[in-house]
């Protein structure tokens, strides 16, 4: 036995918010207008879907320039636990996604297609104001939001809206069921004439979508929306593909948190060492010291040495995912394959010179500024003087470490194929050369902070401009 389901490759709304932090508002009725039509054809037929969420609105890229993107609305009658959406569920109490539960829901009554049109109240808000409505606190919070708390309102969040929106959504997440929309058609059809009603706002790219045959019985978790695209909503260009786009927030701020905490240890080994240097000495008569000479600056050492192989594995990470979204931002032709991402780093001699190239690509490739599918023109595009700083930094930090500790000298001895003079290796470091070795630490530290820091806004902002239909490269039909 099995069971047969359609793969749909395609962004969903959840990861498209998150990208561009709110829609248009011709944009969000053209997606829930197609999404409230496959809800009522449910009802109909006794389903209620019970979990509507972003994340359950899959939104695949349109082939052509005059069409718009189609919408399927999945995981009809399940209740799937995602943690991000703070989705929990109970033994017959509660089933479904705090953030966009209806009242009943939480309550563990009875539900019916209103509850439906409840969530699909919190979706509009979310996708016109950017946020759930009930946004922070924990799962019990955000569910009594929902049971006591008045439905915020639409144009608190965006003054450039209609006032006449705000009573739309306040009809959509009416606590009683009664009070409500009686058809997910009808909440569209509200929005789409408050949307459209005052003379004083912007005008909306709002169309009639036409209207699609009955829709046949599905399995449950099947796509459930019909066939048929609106026309005439501006999408990104089908040379994008975004659903491969992997977001680098969280890998950047691991990484900038374990830069931060090898910056502190090098602080530390410095004070350590301080007092045994030349400049400390001077005064006294005392030639310099053996680095390290006491105990604590030794177990500094060790410490940092341990630390720099927990930072490096973080900062990779970053890297190598940085590196993996320059093709589905639109890059094409790359110079490297992604394993080089992270072998350049570790192989002879091309670990001076080939992860700065190939940074200089990502850096590139996520102009935000770039067209949605640039092909191989971003070869061109100039380098922040930044990079090249940082490297030269970095590079000096581990010289100037080679020289002071015996494994990394080791280390650099073999990246470099014996290169290094041999007069090195007679060499005895002081605690002047500790010192310099930890203010180098710190200063490509403070330089790879801000590497990573930009890198990550440009990918983010070059994803938002492909993801919006308004971006400056966006055709309106």
């Amino acid at each position: 036995l099995y069971i047969a389901m359609r793969y749909v490759d395609a962004l969903d709304l959840r990861r498209v918010l998150q990208a561009e932090g709110r829609l248009a508002a011709g944009r969000t009725l053209a997606i829930l207008g197609q999404v409230a039509r496959a809800l009522d054809a449910a009802h109909a037929r006794g389903l209620v879907h019970r979990d509507v969420k972003p994340g359950n609105i899959l939104l695949v890229p349109p082939a052509t320039d005059e069409e718009a993107e189609h919408v399927y609305l999945v995981d009809f009658g399940l209740a799937r636990s995602a943690s991000d959406d703070l989705s929990v569920s109970g033994a017959g109490l509660f089933l479904g996604t705090p953030r966009y539960a209806a009242p009943e829901q939480v309550a563990g009554q009875p539900v019916d297609g209103r509850t439906d049109g409840y969530a699909l109240g919190c979706v509009l808000y979310e996708c016109l104001t950017g946020r759930p409505p009930f946004p922070s606190g924990s799962n019990e919070a955000v569910l009594f939001a929902h049971l006591e708390a008045t439905p915020p309102r639409v144009t608190a969040e965006r003054p450039d809206l209609p006032p006449a929106i705000d009573p739309v959504v306040q009809r959509a997440m009416a606590k009683a069921k009664q009070d409500r929309f009686p058809s997910c058609r009808e909440l569209v059809a509200a929005a789409r004439h408050a949307l459209a009603s005052a003379p004083t706002a912007r005008p909306l790219p709002t169309q009639v979508l036409p209207q699609a045959p009955s829709m046949p019985a599905r399995p449950a978790g099947s796509p459930a929306v019909p066939r048929g695209r609106p026309a005439g909503i501006p999408q990104p260009r089908p040379g994008v593909d975004l659903v491969a786009y992997q977001p680098l927030r969280r890998q950047a701020r691991r990484a900038r948190l374990a830069v931060w905490v090898a910056m502190l240890i090098a602080v530390l080994g410095a004070l350590a060492n301080l007092p045994d240097t030349w400049l400390v000495g001077l005064p006294e008569g005392r030639p310099p010291r053996p680095g390290p000479a006491s105990g604590w600056a030794f177990g500094v050492g060790v410490v940092q040495a341990l630390w720099f192989l927990v930072s490096a594995a973080l900062f990779l990470a970053w890297f190598r995912r940085a590196y993996a979204n320059l093709p589905p931002l639109g890059a094409r032709r790359l110079r490297y394959r992604p394993w080089w991402t992270l072998g350049a780093w570790v192989l002879p001699v091309f670990s001076l010179f080939r992860p700065k190239q190939l940074l200089n690509d990502v850096w590139r490739a996520s102009d935000p500024d770039l067209p949605p599918d640039v092909g191989d023109g971003w070869h061109r595009r100039p380098v922040t003087p930044l990079l090249a700083w940082w490297w030269m930094t970095f590079l000096a930090s581990i010289l100037v470490r080679s020289i002071t500790t015996e494994s990394v000298h080791a280390a650099a001895s073999i990246m470099t194929l014996g290169l290094l003079p041999s007069q090195l290796d007679r060499f005895q470091a002081s605690a002047d050369m500790q010192v310099l070795a930890d203010l180098l630490t710190v200063l490509a530290g403070l330089l790879a902070l801000r590497v990573v820091r930009q890198t990550t806004m440009r990918q983010e902002q070059r994803a938002a401009r492909l993801a919006s239909p308004n971006g400056p490269h966006a055709q309106v039909a």
